[in-house]
C-alpha cells in the first residue's frame, strides 16, 4: 500500500462498506447493510458465492449438498430468509441424530437412547469448573454403557465434532445438547442450501467473484482493502471468511495479541463430503457406521420423494486418514459406502470434497479445545471499523451451522454501522 494507506488505481466505495468473503456471514452481513440503505462491494475469492454451503446437481437430476445440510429446528434466520426470498424448504425425511448403527459393536436404537439418558443425567451432574477441565473423550470413557452403546455415540460424536474427543471441551455439550435424546424434524432447501447465497447475492448490487483480499488497513477514516487486482477505500468492512483465512490476511495495524491469537490457534475440524447417485429411488436412511466417525442417509428432495443419491459426511483426522480423502481418490469411501448399504445399486457418478485439504477454508468448521472455547468472545469482537463474521463468531449455541454463520453477518454489520460516525 502506499504511505498513505491507499495505493494506485483505488476504487473508493465511499460511506459504504467492504464485505470480504460471499458465504453466508458475508453476504447476509452485505443483505443487512443494503436493507438499511449503506451501498456494499462483497469480494469473493472463489469462483461461486455459499462459501462452505456448496450444492451440486448430480447426473441423475438430484440435488446433493457438498457442504452444510443440515437446518435445524429453530433455525428461524435461514427460514425466514428463504422465505423472504420465496425458495422452499423440504422435510429430508432423514434423523439428523437417531441414526441407525451399523458394522462390529452396533447398539440399536433403544440401546443408544438409553445410554444418551446416562450420560445426559452425569453431564448435568458436572459444574461449571469441572466441565471446562474436561473433555468430551474422557467424559465418555465414564460413561457407564456397553460397549456396543460406547462404540457408537463414540463414532457418532467424533464424527460430527471432527477432531479426536480427547482434543474437544465437555463444554461444546452446551450448545449442541449432544445426549439429548430422541429425534427430530430436519429442512434443507429444495433446491439446495446454496440457492439462498445465489439469493442473496443476486440482491446486492456489487458481487464480485474471483476477487482475494490479501491485506487490509484501517484508520480514523475508514478501512482500505488490498485484493489480488487493486486496492478499495471504504466507510468500514466486514471479515466474513474461515478463521484460518481470516488470521493469513495481513491487518495494519496489527490485530490486537488476543485476538490474532485466539484467529491462529481456533482449529477448523477436518471433514469430508461424498455424494454417489443411485440407480434407482432409495428407501430413506441414517446409517452410522461404527467402524469410522462417518455416516450416511438418504433424504427426501423437492419433490417431497426420495432423492436418487446416498450422502456421506465423514469427520475427525482418523476418518480422512482410513477414507484417504486427501488423495482425491473416493473408492476407499465407496467401499465402506456399499458395505453399509447393499441393498443400493451405487452408480459411478460420484463427487467428494475435502474440506481440510481446500485453500479457501482450511476445514469444515470450528472444532473447540478448552482454550479457544474461552477465546470464544474475542471472535466476534470488532476492532475500529472492521468487525468479523462467520460461523466461528457466531457464539456457543450457533457455531459451525448456516444458522449461526447468517446471524454472525447481522451482527457484524451493525458493529460496523455502530462505528461509522
Amino acid at each position: 500500500m502506499g504511505a498513505d494507506g491507499v495505493g494506485a488505481g483505488v476504487v473508493v466505495v465511499g460511506a459504504g462498506v467492504v464485505g470480504v468473503g460471499a458465504g453466508f456471514g458475508g453476504l447476509a452481513g452485505g443483505l443487512h447493510l443494503r436493507d438499511a440503505g449503506v451501498p456494499v462491494t462483497v469480494l469473493e475469492a472463489r469462483d461461486r458465492v455459499g462459501g462452505r454451503v456448496w450444492s451440486v446437481r448430480l447426473d441423475n437430476g438430484a440435488v446433493a449438498e457438498m457442504g452444510a445440510e443440515w437446518i435445524m429446528a429453530g433455525d428461524r434466520t435461514v427460514l425466514g430468509l428463504a422465505e423472504r426470498f420465496g425458495i422452499s424448504a423440504v422435510e429430508t425425511g432423514a434423523d439428523y441424530k437417531l441414526r441407525e448403527a451399523r458394522g462390529p459393536n452396533a447398539a440399536s436404537i433403544p440401546e443408544q437412547e438409553a445410554h444418551l439418558v446416562t450420560a445426559n443425567e452425569l453431564r448435568a451432574a458436572i459444574g461449571r469448573d469441572a466441565a471446562a477441565a474436561s473433555t468430551l473423550g474422557g467424559f465418555l470413557r465414564d460413561v457407564p454403557g456397553t460397549q456396543a452403546q460406547r462404540t457408537t455415540l463414540r463414532m457418532r460424536l467424533q464424527g460430527t465434532c471432527a477432531a479426536d474427543l480427547d482434543d474437544v471441551t465437555l463444554q461444546v455439550t452446551d450448545g449442541e445438547r449432544a445426549f439429548a435424546p430422541g429425534g427430530g424434524v430436519y429442512h434443507r432447501l429444495g433446491p439446495g442450501n446454496q440457492s439462498l447465497a445465489l439469493a442473496m447475492a443476486a440482491a446486492l448490487p456489487d458481487v464480485r467473484l474471483g476477487e482475494r483480499v490479501l491485506a487490509m488497513a484501517g484508520d480514523a477514516d475508514g478501512v482500505t482493502v488490498r485484493t489480488t487486482s487493486g486496492e478499495l477505500r471504504a466507510a468500514a468492512a466486514v471479515v466474513a471468511v474461515p478463521a484460518p483465512i481470516a488470521a493469513s490476511l495481513r491487518f495494519e495495524p496489527a490485530l490486537p495479541t488476543d485476538l490474532s491469537e485466539a484467529l491462529t490457534q481456533l482449529r477448523l475440524g477436518p471433514a469430508s463430503k461424498l455424494a454417489v447417485a443411485t440407480s434407482s429411488e432409495p428407501s430413506l436412511r441414517s446409517v452410522q457406521s461404527t467402524e469410522l466417525p462417518m455416516w450416511c442417509w438418504v433424504a427426501n428432495g423437492q419433490d417431497g420423494r426420495p432423492r436418487p443419491c446416498v450422502t456421506s459426511f465423514a469427520g475427525s483426522p482418523l476418518a480422512q486418514q482410513e477414507l484417504r480423502t486427501a488423495d482425491g481418490d473416493p473408492e476407499p469411501w465407496i467401499a465402506r459406502l456399499r458395505a453399509l448399504n447393499q441393498d443400493l445399486e451405487l452408480t459411478d457418478d460420484v463427487r467428494m470434497h475435502a474440506w481440510a485439504t481446500d485453500p479457501l477454508a482450511g476445514g469444515a468448521y470450528s472444532a473447540w479445545d478448552a482454550r479457544s472455547w474461552d477465546r470464544m468472545p474475542l471472535l466476534s469482537r470488532s476492532i475500529g471499523r472492521i468487525a468479523f463474521a462467520g460461523e466461528h463468531t457466531a457464539g456457543p449455541q450457533h457455531y459451525a451451522t448456516m444458522e449461526g454463520a447468517l446471524r454472525s453477518g447481522a451482527r457484524a454489520a451493525e458493529q460496523v454501522r455502530d462505528s461509522v460516525p
